[in-house]
């Protein structure tokens, strides 16, 4: 009884997305919110009756005649549930809503088939097989052809059109990511040209600080090689970097030119360097402690990668040691937060405990 119970649930649902796309719905305000809706309540529940409705006849062994091999008729019918389902409700969205025709991204004859009804005779060709595999007295009458021809015929035919679907969902996917990959490229094109415009207006009267962030070594060649000449066309440009490099406000913007870019009094810039480790690992405590915001970025734009590829890159040997500094800085990384931050691990950390096992 139960079988029949869920048979005639499945039915219903059935009948009701049949209906629901007899005629062109209004796709136009409230109606299309309430057209999809629809659409999907009755496609769901179609699918989800349909699953209890198979696993049913399948403990009652109605699929018997499908294969002889347990396993291999249980994947067979659930392949076609699944696939029916699927069949079932997309032939239901694309009877009134389609792309375009000449969108070739979901394969035309998905449409094709959804024009000619395919919501409609496909599951009931299944419902059909379904029906006649509750058991009963009628199925010793019937030669096993009556049960197979809907059967097969409806799953082939949904294999199909999955198929279908798997490569429009492919081909779709693949069109989406070139979108993407192409407005981010028109993004970074723009921000280079727009970084190269404000560095070509810039002049040796101009602070040289707003230049340092472009000269980094992972910046654009064009916007780092630009960036530079216009650092070194300040007359004394190595003696105004030192400077501020001295200054507690202005240090961590000489990190990105100093990661990359020679000096030739390295002595006074590596001693530089090392105290301004110091401030930082004093600013970072307090940011910590005091903080409101704690994030595994906090950090990430302080230029911490920065200093440690500019001590190794050319200030190594320089009479400074930087360990003891870099050990503060470690510290400073791992000062207590508040509790509510307590799980928060600085991305940070790990370039400075990597640097420090590095310079045993």
């Amino acid at each position: 009884m139960l079988s029949y119970i869920i048979f005639a649930i499945t039915t219903l649902f059935f009948l009701g997305l049949s209906l629901l796309t007899a005629s062109r719905p209004n796709l136009s305000g409230d109606n299309a919110m309430g057209y999809g809706l629809g659409l999907a309540v009755l496609g769901l529940s179609f699918a989800v009756s349909g699953l209890a409705l198979t696993l049913t006849i399948l403990a009652k062994n109605g699929f018997q005649w499908v294969a002889s091999d347990a396993s291999l008729r249980s994947a067979t019918v659930l392949l076609a549930w699944l696939c029916i389902a699927a069949t079932t409700f997309f032939c239901a969205m694309f009877k009134w809503e389609w792309h375009s025709d000449d969108d070739n991204t979901y394969p035309q004859f998905l449409q094709w088939l959804a024009l000619h009804h395919g919501q409609l005779w496909i599951p009931l060709l299944w419902l059909v097989t379904c029906f006649l595999s509750l058991g009963g007295s009628w199925q010793t009458t019937l030669v096993l052809i009556t049960y197979k021809i809907p059967f097969f015929i409806s799953l082939l035919i949904s294999v199909v059109y999955s198929g279908g679907l798997v490569v429009g969902y492919f081909r779709d996917s693949a069109r989406q990511a070139l979108v993407k990959q192409a407005g981010e490229q028109e993004q970074q094109d723009r921000w280079r040209q727009q970084t190269l415009d404000f560095i070509a207006t810039q002049t040796p009267n101009d602070p040289m600080i707003h230049l340092l962030i472009h000269t980094g070594q992972f910046q654009p060649t064009d916007v780092r090689q630009a960036a530079i000449a216009k650092v070194k066309a300040h007359p004394e440009w190595e003696a105004e970097l030192l400077a501020l490099l001295k200054h507690k406000q202005t240090y961590r913007q000489v990190y990105y030119f100093l990661d990359g870019n020679s000096v030739t009094n390295k002595k006074a810039f590596a001693e530089a360097l090392n105290q301004s480790i110091l401030w930082l690992a004093e600013t970072i405590k307090t940011n910590i402690k005091e903080s409101n915001n704690l994030q595994t970025w906090s950090f990430d734009s302080d230029g911490i990668d920065e200093l440690c590829q500019a001590i190794d890159g050319q200030f190594q040997n320089k009479g400074v040691d930087f360990r003891s500094n870099v050990q503060q800085l470690s510290q400073a990384l791992k000062t207590s937060p508040p509790d509510r931050f307590k799980d928060v691990r600085f991305n940070v950390t790990r370039e400075v405990d990597t640097w420090l096992n590095q310079h045993k």
